[in-house]
């Protein structure tokens, strides 16, 4: 390896070690929603994954809608503009984002006693919605204040907020759901309290702190606004298209029992944890590549190509070699339930297989983002998952009684057709790119 390629992929992990931290433990967040509600029973954890699969389209629309700010102010950097003015239109869009998402996610609790799963889950389901959609104002503001900060290469305040969060949120879920002392045990509804404290104090604490980057009055940049959601409105249906996948298997193997309901959210924790390590070399990767976009230089656009394929690649190699080597004991951390450690044990062996696949299309994405292209992606991703991975996975889990274990294999599939697509794309755009630069 060249020295400077070397010395290009030592920059990208400084950048994105933070980063990295604070989406792995944005993950573990949720995690510790599985682990609590595990422990309280299967009716519980069931409950919470059919309704996470629900809300989380919904909720991931918005988030998407929030991914443009980074690559776009960084962007502004590199042309030499001024962009810590900016704070407050970042904050008035988010709020404005929660505000229609909470709408739409309240408009799914009528539909939850018509989609077949076990009467006794129903009412759970629909206080869990309900209460989590409060919990999007905290979230949407802090995502992006994050966005904001990023942009400017600020990433240690944030993704340390976000690694409190985790003992914050597993201890208000411990002590809402079972209930301590005068605490009443609460349950799903637990879950979801703990959840709009934890949010709305993440999202406050970023705001006081990015205030200190902003010395400008208060001024709305409608321009902005509009430039950030045109922008990432691909990006945000690309994570639509996905979790909607995601989210219908949920739904499926919730039509089939608890059990296949709560082993489904289990390894979808798994998976979407490890995902989170790529994600975040895929975030860095676009506000690094806007940078230099913005600065008109190709050389360094694409040795951080490179930097964040080896990063990616090699850290999905070796998480899929561990969850294929140690699926019982992984399993073991999240339930004490046998019956799921049994039947989890197959499905991480499919999860295994696809890491690599996973790493690279979500860091191919972060890539196309920062030289600001988005609807390709979105166009590969909806074909990927639509003509792919959910006919495959139906066909596999219900025509072929896999159940599960076939939806997943489906979701491999899918994800191994947009890697490579996504890889051929962007080496046909390589040269124009760099036409373009020169010109």
């Amino acid at each position: 390896m060249n020295k400077p390629l070397t010395t290009t992929i030592k920059e990208l992990l400084l950048f994105a070690s933070p980063i990295a931290i604070g989406q792995l433990s944005q993950m573990l967040i949720g995690a510790g929603d599985v682990i609590i509600a595990s422990r309280h029973g299967r009716e519980t954890v069931a409950a919470i994954g059919i309704a996470n699969s629900i809300s989380a389209p919904v909720f991931l629309i918005g988030i998407g809608l929030l991914l443009g700010i980074s690559p776009i102010l960084s962007k502004k950097r590199g042309e030499e503009s001024e962009v810590k003015h900016y704070l407050h239109t970042c904050t008035i869009y988010s709020l404005f984002i929660s505000i229609v998402f909470i709408s739409l996610t309240m408009a799914t609790i009528p539909l939850v006693e018509y989609l077949g799963f076990e009467k006794n889950l129903i009412p759970h389901i629909k206080d869990y919605l309900f209460l989590v959609s409060f919990s999007y104002i905290g979230a949407y503001l802090f995502h992006a204040i994050k966005e904001y900060l990023q942009a400017m290469e600020h990433v240690v305040f944030a993704n340390s907020v976000s690694v409190f969060a985790i003992f914050a949120n597993l201890g208000l879920n411990y002590v809402l759901v079972f209930g301590v002392m005068f605490f009443p045990e609460l349950g799903v509804k637990g879950l979801a309290y703990a959840t709009i404290i934890v949010r709305s104090l993440m999202g406050i604490s970023l705001l006081i702190y990015a205030r200190r980057y902003s010395t400008a009055d208060f001024k709305i940049i409608k321009n902005f606004a509009k430039h950030v959601f045109k922008f990432s409105l691909p990006i945000s249906m690309s994570i639509f298209i996905e979790v909607l996948a995601f989210s219908i298997i949920m739904i499926l193997n919730g039509r089939l029992s608890s059990l296949y309901a709560a082993i489904h959210s289990i390894s979808l924790t798994l998976a979407s944890t490890t995902y989170m390590i790529p994600l975040a070399v895929s975030s860095a990767t676009s506000v690094k590549i806007g940078y230099f976009y913005g600065r008109r230089n190709f050389k360094k656009i694409h040795s951080y190509m490179k930097a964040s394929m080896i990063i990616s690649m090699t850290f999905m190699a070796l998480a899929g070699l561990s969850l294929y080597i140690f699926p019982d004991f992984i399993l073991s951390l999240f339930t004490k339930d046998q019956e799921l450690v049994i039947l989890g044990g197959s499905i991480l062996m499919v999860c295994a297989m696809f890491q690599i696949f996973d790493g690279a299309q979500v860091t191919l994405s972060g890539i196309l983002r920062g030289v600001g292209i988005t609807k390709p992606t979105f166009i590969i991703v909806a074909l990927g998952y639509w003509l792919i991975g959910l006919p495959l996975g139906y066909y596999l889990g219900y025509t072929l009684k896999l159940n599960t274990l076939g939806f997943w294999i489906g979701l491999a599939f899918s994800l191994l057709a947009i890697s490579i697509s996504l890889f051929i794309y962007l080496r046909s755009i390589l040269h124009r790119i760099e036409q373009k630069l020169s010109n």
